[in-house]
């Protein structure tokens, strides 16, 4: 009796440490399993091509006001910037590669080449250039707000006029310190801004 007992024991034993192992093995493979879903989610967020302007311009309204409350720049400036660069999201380096503001690469990861319009010497050439791709709309607003706020390496303080409550200014600070080699740039933004109402989002 005594050694069947013993033999229970062993068996009981060996039954808790195989079925903690198991257990162990679902945790780590469930949580493995939902960190590539949330890293394959969050990177591959796509948009329709087709979106229409006010589809755009909801979508991205609450992040931009976000942005105003926190650090100053109107959100109507943002809305306007990211509608313009990237035709209120029908283009391919917005809807696939959530780049909003035709923001270049800063380094040689998560970006793509893409042809390019920009005006030298008062001329508009068409050219390539690698530009950064972002994991979400969101993404894309955050780094806009960090090159706004931090400017250039060769000028931290480019776009500081950007930061007031008039969007006119914002608009004219972005043209005038480099944001875009557009002449109409700010009268641009300007017309968005009034043609779409944004200024009910500052």
């Amino acid at each position: 009796m005594i050694d069947v007992k013993k033999n229970d024991d062993v068996i009981v034993i060996v039954a808790v440490i195989v079925a903690g192992i198991i257990v162990s093995l679902l945790v780590v493979l469930g949580v493995g399993i939902g960190a590539a879903y949330y890293q394959q989610t969050s990177l591959s967020q796509t948009h329709s091509a087709k979106i229409t302007t006010k589809e755009f311009i909801k979508e991205i309204a609450p992040a931009a006001q976000a942005v105003e409350k926190k650090y100053g720049i109107p959100a109507s400036i943002i809305i306007a910037q990211a509608g313009t660069e990237s035709d209120w999201g029908r283009a391919k380096l917005a809807y696939k590669y959530n780049n909003l503001f035709g923001i270049k690469a800063s380094g040689k990861t998560n970006r793509v080449k893409m042809y390019t319009k920009e005006t030298l010497n008062g001329k508009t050439v068409t050219i390539k250039q690698y530009f950064q791709v972002y994991s979400s709309w969101k993404a894309s607003i955050d780094a806009h707000t960090k090159l706004i706020l931090n400017g250039t390496t060769d000028n931290p303080h480019r776009y500081r006029g950007v930061i007031t409550k008039s969007y006119t200014k914002a608009a004219w600070a972005l043209q005038n310190n480099g944001y875009a080699t557009d002449p109409n740039y700010a009268n641009e933004l300007i017309y968005a801004i009034k043609k779409f109402k944004l200024d009910q989002y500052d």
